[in-house]
């Protein structure tokens, strides 16, 4: 995700760990450097071809190490491994992915459309000025500038920028020794995620699209409106169901869904409703509203919380709720019919 990468990508290799799930389906538990996230699931389907779902970041060789230790804990070597799939492109999730098919010569099926995370690697002069265009936009101060134009994230957290093998759309299959998995593609917290669902089994792998605890995050800039989308997604993998398990790419597995998408759902409902109410009293950037609703922050949570605040009011502005008004020194100033300005 943009923004400055941690103090130390260095991670405790011992933190690694591995649980079985059903009979052949691992959760891989690895580490993380970040403040905001101490750890990612892969998953491993494991039998004759084994097949990889995620393979943890980049930044450090402990980062690899505890990766090829969650594996040893399920019993296969970085060099069995057939098929690397990703769920979505970011660098906690395919960080690694240059030496995982590297090391087993598996192909990597991944998701096209990457450049909201490959556009750091591939075009990084360019990448760096449209960040701080966008971030003087949204009202971001001149001293706050480089953290929003920050690469290091994505060039340090990630091996190299990889092209799929098999671009995954709508409708593909993987095969694994559990069986085939239906793809879906499931946008909104990046364009390039996608799901796993085995609905004969009860079974679906969602990457980011949902966990047991609601914690919004949106590559903004990359599509219209990715709120809608999330909220589109969340639709599209309900519909698909029932899933007595679903695998998330952090925390626990979700056992009752249900509950997991109604907490989800009012959770957006209630962010929508804080933005629009912040901005009907006051009419306000992007960066101004994040400061308002969360306080003053340290770069790092500075930039997550201006980028979801901006997901929320391109979404308020798509449905007509909000407008946005330039103003003479080229910010996006946000006001509602009820703003102080607009009476």
């Amino acid at each position: 995700m943009p923004g400055p990468p941690p103090k130390s990508w260095r991670v405790d290799v011992t933190l690694a760990a591995a649980k079985e799930l059903r009979p052949g389906l691992w959760r891989l538990r690895l580490p993380l450097p970040w403040e905001s996230a101490n750890h990612v699931n892969a998953y491993l389907i494991a039998g004759a071809e084994p097949v990889l779902v995620d393979c943890g970041s980049a930044g450090d060789p402990t980062l690899q190490e505890a990766l090829e230790r969650a594996l040893a804990l399920a019993g296969v070597a970085l060099a069995d491994i057939r098929l690397l799939v990703a769920t979505h492109v970011h660098s906690d999730h395919v960080g690694l992915a240059a030496h995982v098919t590297a090391d087993s010569g598996a192909p990597l099926w991944a998701h096209a459309d990457d450049a909201h995370c490959y556009d750091p690697l591939r075009a990084p002069a360019d990448t760096a000025a449209q960040r701080e265009a966008a971030a003087r936009r949204a009202g971001v101060p001149e001293a706050r500038l480089a953290a929003y134009a920050d690469l290091r994230e994505e060039r340090e957290g990630i091996l190299a920028a990889l092209e799929p093998d098999h671009a995954l759309r709508d409708g593909d299959v993987v095969h694994s020794p559990l069986g085939p998995w239906q793809v879906i593609e499931v946008p909104g917290h990046a364009p390039s995620h996608v799901a796993l669902l085995q609905p004969d089994q009860g079974l679906a792998i969602v990457g980011d699209l949902l966990c047991n605890v609601f914690a919004p995050s949106f590559d903004v800039g990359y599509s219209p409106d990715p709120v809608a989308e999330t909220l589109a997604s969340l639709d599209r993998l309900e519909a698909a169901g029932p899933f007595d398990l679903v695998l998330p790419g952090h925390g626990r597995p979700i056992t009752d869904l249900p509950a997991v998408l109604e907490l989800t759902r009012a959770g957006h409902r209630q962010k929508l409703a804080a933005v629009r109410e912040a901005v009907e009293a006051e009419p306000a950037t992007a960066y101004a509203l994040a400061e308002r609703l969360f306080g003053a922050e340290d770069d790092f949570f500075a930039v997550i919380h201006t980028h979801e605040v901006q997901a929320y009011l391109d979404h308020l502005c798509q449905r007509g709720e909000l407008t946005a008004t330039t103003s003479a020194s080229g910010q996006l100033v946000y006001a509602t019919e009820r703003s102080p300005a607009r009476r």
